[in-house]
């Protein structure tokens, strides 16, 4: 099996390229990505299986070029532009990424290996969160990004079903709910809390943790459940058709980081609020449906919210 793996060096990539090695070693894995930074230590041992391509998803000439030559018979595209802050700060070039990107290897599987399946992985964002009146969202609520990301990945999500229809290439799209998980940045909200925990367990930063909205609720999915979905919709999933990835589940922010503290031997450690983690605008309630993702492709969690955050909390132990 042929996989091509954009954004391989990724938080997600880099759980899917040795969940799919662990799977089955015979998998040929090209990697593409622009951050080359510590992928040889990151697959070390891997190397003969697991390969690196420096190429920028805009040029076109070169994806070309891969597509003809390595003909994937997978493609898992992870790789995007996928900061909403910086999103506002750069749409044109967060555009060119998250579409042109995403175009440019759609057409080059519809001209050189059309029976290459394609995951367009996608995300929650697109939906109309402000009108779900707190419910669960399913993959037919209606879209309607708000920020110049949510508006990139609608663009690609259409496009990739799209080609789906025209050109009958077998596409699945992915609608991603949050993440979490070891190897996470600190610029997520969890990894947040589980590095400032671990920097003051060592001494380096005094005992206060500072935090945005604790009183939101949100759908929280370990990153190792959400690359096995990945894997399960490829390989068991319906062409054509569009998959929350999600746990069904609202968590409350405070809860998640009462967990963590939890798992500290600091006690007595002060909560703060940073205005600056505070969004003008923000949900009460926004967690997914995953029935779909169930019923197509047999797909079911194997980590617990704790588990999830216990490994993030070790990983900046470690980090730290």
């Amino acid at each position: 099996m042929r996989i091509l793996i954009t954004g391989i060096n990724g938080f997600v990539g880099g759980h899917l390229a040795n969940f799919l090695y662990n799977k089955n070693e015979s998998y040929e894995i090209v990697g593409l990505d622009l951050n080359t930074s510590d992928f040889f230590t990151r697959f070390q041992g891997r190397m003969g299986k697991i390969r690196l391509v420096n190429i920028d998803l805009t040029d076109a000439v070169k994806i070309e070029e891969l597509i003809k030559e390595f003909k994937p018979e997978q493609v898992y595209h992870l790789a995007a532009q996928a900061s909403v802050s910086e999103s506002w700060k750069n749409p044109i070039e967060t555009f060119k990424v998250n579409v042109f990107g995403g175009v440019n290897i759609l057409e080059s599987i519809r001209k050189f290996y059309a029976i290459c399946k394609f995951l367009s992985v996608c995300t929650a964002e697109e939906y109309e969160i402000m009108k779900n009146n707190g419910c669960a969202i399913a993959e037919d609520a209606k879209i309607s990004p708000s920020n110049p990301y949510a508006i990139s990945k609608s663009a690609l999500d259409f496009f990739s079903t799209t080609y789906f229809t025209a050109y009958k290439i077998p596409v699945f799209v992915s609608r991603s709910f949050n993440h979490i998980g070891p190897g996470q940045s600190e610029r997520f909200v969890c990894s947040d809390f589980a590095r400032q925990i671990a920097e003051i367990e060592k001494g380096v930063r005094e005992p206060k943790i500072y935090v945005g909205n604790l009183a939101a609720y949100r759908d929280f999915l370990d990153v190792r459940d959400v690359i096995k979905a990945y894997y399960c919709i490829m390989n068991k999933g319906k062409a054509g058709e569009v998959y929350n990835i999600c746990s069904g589940e609202k968590q409350r922010i405070s809860d998640l980081l009462d967990i963590l503290l939890s798992f500290s031997s600091k006690k007595n450690i002060e909560i703060k609020i940073d205005n600056s983690k505070l969004r003008p605008i923000d949900n009460e309630v926004i967690y997914g449906d995953n029935s779909k993702l169930k019923k197509h492709t047999g797909w079911n969690q194997d980590y617990t919210i704790k588990q999830a955050l216990k490994d993030t909390l070790e990983y900046w132990r470690q980090k730290v």
